[in-house]
């Protein structure tokens, strides 16, 4: 390469799935330097050291990327790619890039390593214990569907085939004349339901008035827990509400049919008389001995009308009939108010932009029921739309996520609710300043070669750890060294450039470690940082060890990462298993800084 400005483009074709791979985590890389670049340009300058191969057609591509991510110019001096930002140049798409692929860390990981079998097995199990749970519910449901068609079976039958069966001779006597037809032991339920409570729970038309059947015997007509089954079964949205049940008895027209009293005008105080109130002679059924009592009253009225009538009056009931009225409970607790968070919400899907973010927390005392607290983090985000890749573990959270911008301030006002997140979040919320279009947000990351946003769908997943650490015990993620605001790591690091660049050699300069996989540091690095040249995480302990061996214990020791998690651990690694006392990470990672 020559000294001029170069345009790097990317090759037609991926050679196999392989390079791809490399290529996005070379982009990842490449972008996270240039947001280094971006905020020190006018301080001091740091030289990214990379080794450039014209054959390599991975680092081409992913500069070519780089470059259409950020639109800024990338120079090569002697082996050395300079990156300098551009007027116009936007950190947006870095953020897609990188969370796009930097998800792919924990599932990688897990993979790459001969020696995390364990971690492997007891993510399997974790995720074999959690579709066994799923498929528990999926089966109780089924078997909850299945027992009320079999119900619903047997009254049709009671209702019609057995009894038709019944008239052996087709319903015609020996003498010619038209025999009874059998009528099963079962009561006739007419319910309705009243207009307040139909228009709280939006239920339609046909939900206004029903008609049911309860087999004689069962605990529909002696329970009013078995009632109310037996009521939701037609009436499936009173499940959501709390309510009143009343029963009366029947008036019948001459032709037999039954009268259903109106209940537009009805009143919700059960003790309203007069003619303004249609359910006036109703009584309450507020336990199991009303309920059975009023089948009672069912059965005698049902005697009593039909010894007056002789055997062929129209008017004759077939079974014993009871009206039902379900109402609004006036004492019933208010539901309870949006949060405050929800208030004044804005149509998500009526965004002109997404918002890339990513955090994590490590609270004390962990997370109690990492399925528990993923069933709730999916329930809360539901109404924001939010997209991402959410890990929850036992001992805290790591997300990366889409949020769209109209609704951003109500998310992070949410997650601020959420006691594991609020004020465990180190650092905030790392958000990007500067939103996605949602033309740009759709072509953001990339999948098999082609480009497509960074997240298609929330998911929330449950791991053994959010970050793959291999460590056989679990630390105090809280005691992990300082956490070194962005300006004053700027700071330190510039004294220590200076005092190097002086001949200072002293025990006093502080050690900086590159917390990164290799194939990001072997793009680029702070000037002075010592990479660990891991291939994943869990190689980093042993390095660690053998880097550090000789040095007193408060040697001045600074990391830094990614996002920051990685470092939580090290320092916490540092302090509490390797003793050092003088131990600081870069609060937020390079995404912060």
């Amino acid at each position: 390469m020559d000294g001029t400005n170069t345009t790097w483009r990317a090759s037609s074709r991926a050679s196999s799935r392989a390079t791809s791979r490399a290529t996005s985590l070379l982009v990842v890389a490449l972008t996270c330097s240039c947001v280094l670049v971006s905020h020190l340009a006018g301080a001091f300058q740091f030289q990214f050291q990379v080794q450039v191969e014209n054959s390599n057609n991975s680092i081409m591509r992913a500069a070519s990327a780089s470059r259409r991510i950020f639109g800024r110019h990338i120079i090569s001096r002697d082996s050395k790619i300079i990156l300098a930002p551009s007027a116009s140049s936007s950190s947006s798409r870095f953020f897609s890039a990188l969370w796009s692929t930097a998800n792919q860390n924990t599932d990688e990981n897990a993979n790459t390593n001969s020696n995390a079998n364990s971690y492997t097995n007891s993510n399997e199990y974790i995720v074999k214990a959690r579709l066994a749970v799923q498929s528990a519910k999926r089966q109780s449901r089924k078997d909850a569907l299945e027992e009320d068609r079999q119900r619903n079976l047997k009254i049709k039958r009671l209702l019609h085939t057995d009894a038709k069966n019944a008239n052996a001779t087709d319903g015609n006597g020996d003498d010619g004349s038209v025999g009874e037809y059998p009528v099963p032991g079962m009561y006739a339920l007419r319910v309705s339901v009243d207009k307040v409570l139909r228009d709280e729970l939006r239920m339609n038309g046909r939900e206004k008035r029903g008609r049911a059947f309860i087999e004689c015997g069962t605990e529909g007509c002696e329970s009013l827990k078995g009632l109310k089954f037996e009521i939701h079964a037609f009436f499936r949205a009173l499940k959501k509400s709390t309510y009143l049940l009343s029963a009366g008895l029947p008036e019948i027209n001459p032709d037999g049919s039954i009268v259903s009293p109106g209940d537009e005008s009805l009143s919700n105080n059960s003790d309203v008389d007069g003619d303004g109130n249609p359910y006036a002679k109703f009584w309450d059924l507020n336990g199991d001995k009303e309920v059975t009592q009023a089948f009672e009253k069912a059965q005698e009225f049902y005697t009593e009308h039909n010894d007056k009538l002789d055997e062929y009056a129209p008017n004759r009931l077939k079974r014993p009939s009871i009206l039902i009225h379900v109402r609004k409970d006036p004492n019933a607790p208010l539901p309870p108010p949006p949060p405050a968070y929800l208030e004044n919400l804005k149509n998500p899907k009526e965004t002109e932009s997404m918002t890339m973010l990513s955090f994590y927390s490590f609270p004390t005392g962990g997370v109690t029921d990492a399925e528990e607290f993923a069933l709730l983090l999916r329930k809360l985000w539901k109404p924001f739309d939010a997209l991402g890749r959410v890990y929850i573990a036992n001992e805290g959270v790591n997300a990366q996520m889409s949020i769209p911008t109209n609704v951003l301030q109500n998310f992070m006002d949410c997650c601020a609710t959420v006691p594991e997140l609020g004020s465990y979040m180190e650092n905030g919320i790392n958000i990007d300043p500067i939103p996605l279009s949602m033309e740009e947000f759709s072509v953001a990351g990339e999948m098999d070669g082609k480009p497509s946003p960074p997240f298609k769908n929330l998911h929330v997943r449950v791991r053994q750890q959010i970050v793959a650490d291999g460590l056989d015990k679990s630390l105090d993620w809280e005691s992990a060294g300082y956490d070194m605001p962005p300006m004053e790591w700027h700071q330190k690091l510039k004294e220590a450039r200076e005092r190097r660049y002086n001949g200072d050699d002293g025990d006093d300069i502080p050690l900086i470690f590159d917390c990164r996989n290799d194939y990001e540091t072997s793009v680029g690095k702070f000037e002075g940082a010592k990479p660990l040249d891991t291939e994943n995480f869990r190689d980093s302990w042993d390095v660690f060890k053998d880097e550090l061996k000789d040095k007193p214990k408060d040697t001045p020791i600074m990391t830094y990462c990614t996002g920051g998690i990685r470092c939580v651990k090290v320092g916490a690694y540092l302090t509490q298993e390797m003793g050092f006392t003088n131990v600081s990470r870069l609060a937020g990672g390079i995404i912060a800084y």
